[in-house]
């Protein structure tokens, strides 16, 4: 469903991805892990077609992304985008829009849903991550865990074929990241292809089917997540795996 051919990423003389070729398969959760500035953000930003680079090719459903950005790939980026969804560390809703204004913005304006189908559709997503109580609430009468629920169900709006999930818990507070990381086990449980930038080890291990591990723009483990976490084989993996269970 997603293959990543030969990419190359720099900024400058600094190389981020480095000839990094990689393959996901539909209904896979896919956790990507290791130390900061490793290329794991980079990655799926390139993925969303949200960054360009600099060499090799992206495959997503049919639609191929190449070197040269917005200008080159205008037409696969525009279809691109109502196949996968995105989720950003901070979750950047609309302050003057309820959970509900919110949800139906992407629908109605790039879909052509009416307002009443995606209003009955954003209620069933805000039942579906646990807000249906929240359906009236502006952003600011929200705590971070509902705000990201909100930003998920937002992207599951478009109804995407893959979501891509950039540390969706690291700008909360402990207490909520627990509420956010249940979205996300029952979204893997539905069958939801997921690719996951996380420091969650607890969730990498047990929820997602596979980790790869990245490092210096490299991917220095994949395999299956139990095996990946436990009895990692790179001595830089085990070096962080011990930081991050520290």
């Amino acid at each position: 469903m997603i293959e990543v051919r030969k990419l190359k990423k720099t900024y400058g003389d600094r190389t981020v991805i480095d000839d990094v070729s990689v393959r996901f398969e539909k209904g896979q959760v896919v956790s990507l892990i290791g130390p900061s500035g490793g290329g794991k953000s980079t990655l799926l930003r390139c993925l969303n077609g949200l960054e360009d680079f600099q060499g090799g090719e992206i495959h997503i459903g049919g639609e191929v992304l190449h070197p040269g950005g917005a200008v080159r790939n205008k037409r696969a980026l525009l279809a691109l985008r109502r196949k996968v969804g995105m989720v950003f560390q901070q979750w950047n809703l609309f302050a003057h829009r309820t959970a509900v204004g919110n949800i139906i913005e992407a629908p109605v304006h790039v879909k052509g849903v009416s307002i009443e189908a995606a209003t009955r559709r954003a209620k069933e997503l805000l039942d579906r991550v646990g807000l249906s109580h929240r359906a009236t609430a502006y952003p600011h009468e929200m705590s971070g865990g509902e705000q990201q629920r909100v930003a998920i169900a937002r992207a599951l709006a478009m109804d995407p074929e893959a979501l891509l999930l950039d540390e969706p818990t690291s700008a909360l507070d402990p207490e909520r990241v627990g509420e956010v990381l249940d979205v996300m086990r029952t979204l893997a449980g539905d069958g939801l292809t997921m690719l996951v930038v996380t420091h969650e080890m607890k969730f990498a291990r047990d929820v997602s089917h596979r980790t790869l591990v990245l490092h210096g723009g490299t991917i220095l483990e994949d395999g299956p997540s139990q095996e990946v976490i436990e009895n990692p084989r790179h001595e830089r993996t085990k070096a962080f795996l011990g930081h991050a269970r520290g």
